[in-house]
């Protein structure tokens, strides 16, 4: 009992010496003053361990993961053909645009092999290969085994599900029709005429350049690497180069220096962009590149910032042909059929646009359509040159009379009769699509020059008051009737 009482005391804060009587404050104090502070007592750490069992759906998703990791670096020689992305696949109130990537006549490769409005191409396959195989001095047999020792190297080629569904005999087979069609299609300057009509022809053009509907260059090349027909890769290509409109006869492949193309809608893209031709960029174009790459973006956008003509980089105030051509911007044709030929140049209150010439048909659409859906894959270039100038051609395109400038200067040529259904083409094509700015140095220029509103106000006025050979004449007569007034009244002054 006395030890509790004890303890209870001490716990409420009282100091009593050993016979009971409390001790002086002053004792307290010393006492403070000589043992100095009191350690903390320990403090005993408790530590739960909760075990968390992993679910053989997370262990799944986990070795999912690995795997992905495990396929990043693709060991295939040959490039992938992808199907299109999901976001080109888009539907509108009024058109569904799937139709304009799935082949209307025939089908290469397995994405669309069977489907039953093309049984009528696979007809015409057998023939087509008895021809080819004829022309090139080779055996069935030997093509078949040389894709047969790459069946798996095609299979890389392609997404799993489409080639899952055909064994290694059945897809080295689809190769061997397809391949040998292709081929002799190329080889024949009309298509073979005994088993194809007219009408079927520019069809089958089509379906040769949709994204689905692809052969590795690498498996078209199994056929003609020992067949007896000379220079069979330069055709390939001059058949490419064929099929863009309004391109000079006098362009070549060994001008344009072609590299090795993954696929025919490769090389097509190749064709249009003038080979390895690069658009010229401006060195403080690079230079901020570079600094960006290095992290160093936030110093940049201090110094930009201070600047005050800095401020038309950030938007553009431009909108449609109609209004360059008030602010003094005139178009020339550049030349050439490369999109890549794009350029600006400014004299005083006059600027010159200068835009590549372009042939519009009813292919234009699913073309461009299936190369800016090319350029979305990931084993495309990176560059997105075809989609960046169809929304710079958007820029400019908003009306059936910005159409009728492009023709009015040989830059388009509208083989679809409408104006209005040419501005329709490009408006619909870069729905959806982020532009890249491939070309933002020449709007740069371009706002340069419209943000001089000295050089667009004389500009405004002369193609208000000067647009047509009437009003040019009128001034020159007021002109000259008030100089003729003014000599009249020199003359009287001088006589008097």
């Amino acid at each position: 009992m006395e030890e509790q009482q004890e303890l209870i005391m001490n716990v409420g804060g009282k100091e009593e010496e050993e016979g009971g009587q409390p001790r002086p404050s002053s004792w307290r104090k010393n006492c403070d003053q000589t043992e100095g502070p009191k350690p903390e007592p320990e403090i005993e750490e408790h530590r739960i361990d909760i075990i968390v069992e992993i679910s053989d759906k997370v262990k799944n998703w986990i070795g999912s993961v690995g795997n992905a990791k495990q396929r990043t670096p693709s060991q295939n020689p040959w490039p992938s053909i992808p199907k299109v992305p999901a976001l080109m696949l888009r539907k509108t109130t009024s058109k569904d645009f799937k139709k304009f990537y799935e082949p209307r006549v025939i089908s290469f490769g397995p994405y669309h092999h069977g489907k039953p409005h093309l049984r009528s191409g696979e007809n015409i396959k057998p023939l087509c290969a008895r021809a080819f195989l004829a022309a090139s001095s080779q055996s069935i047999e030997d093509v078949y085994k040389k894709i047969k020792s790459n069946i798996e190297a095609v299979r890389k080629c392609y997404d799993r599900r489409p080639t899952n569904k055909y064994d290694d005999k059945t897809l080295a087979w689809m190769m061997l029709m397809d391949g040998c069609f292709i081929l002799q299609f190329i080889l024949s300057e009309e298509g073979d005429t005994k088993v194809l009509r007219e009408h079927q022809l520019s069809c089958v053009l089509g379906d040769l350049f949709l994204l689905e509907n692809q052969l590795p260059f690498g498996v078209l090349q199994l056929f003609f690497e020992t067949a007896d027909i000379p220079s069979m890769k330069d055709k390939i290509t001059k058949f490419v180069l064929s099929t863009i409109r309004g391109l000079d006869e006098k362009t070549s492949a060994s001008k344009m220096q072609l590299k090795e193309p993954a696929h025919l809608l490769d090389l097509l893209r190749s064709a249009l962009l003038g080979g390895d031709k690069k658009i010229s960029r401006k060195p403080k174009v690079q230079e901020k590149q570079e600094a960006y790459a290095h992290g160093c973006c936030r110093k940049w956008m201090k110094s930009l910032s201070k600047k005050k003509s800095s401020s038309h980089v950030n938007w553009q105030s431009f909108r449609h042909i109609r209004e360059l051509k008030a602010a003094g911007i005139h178009l020339q044709p550049s030349g050439t059929n490369f999109l890549t030929d794009i350029s600006f140049e400014s004299h005083f209150f006059y600027g010159y646009l200068k835009l590549p010439f372009l042939v519009i048909d009813d292919s234009t659409k699913p073309r461009f359509l299936n190369l800016v859906a090319y350029e979305m894959c990931p084993d495309a270039p990176e560059d997105y040159t075809v989609t960046s100038f169809l929304c710079f051609l958007v820029d400019l395109i908003d009306h059936r009379d910005d159409v009728k400038e492009l023709r009015s200067k040989k830059i388009l040529c509208n083989l679809l009769g409408s104006d209005k259904e040419v501005a329709q083409i490009f408006n619909e094509t870069t729905d959806g699509l982020i532009d890249m700015d491939v070309y933002k140095d020449v709007k740069d220029d371009i706002q340069k020059h419209y943000d001089k509103r000295v050089n667009t106000w004389i500009a405004q006025a002369l193609h208000d008051h000067f647009s047509s050979p009437w009003t040019i004449m009128a001034f020159i007569a007021a002109v000259f009737i008030i100089i003729l007034a003014v000599v009249q009244t020199y003359f009287a002054i001088l006589g008097n």
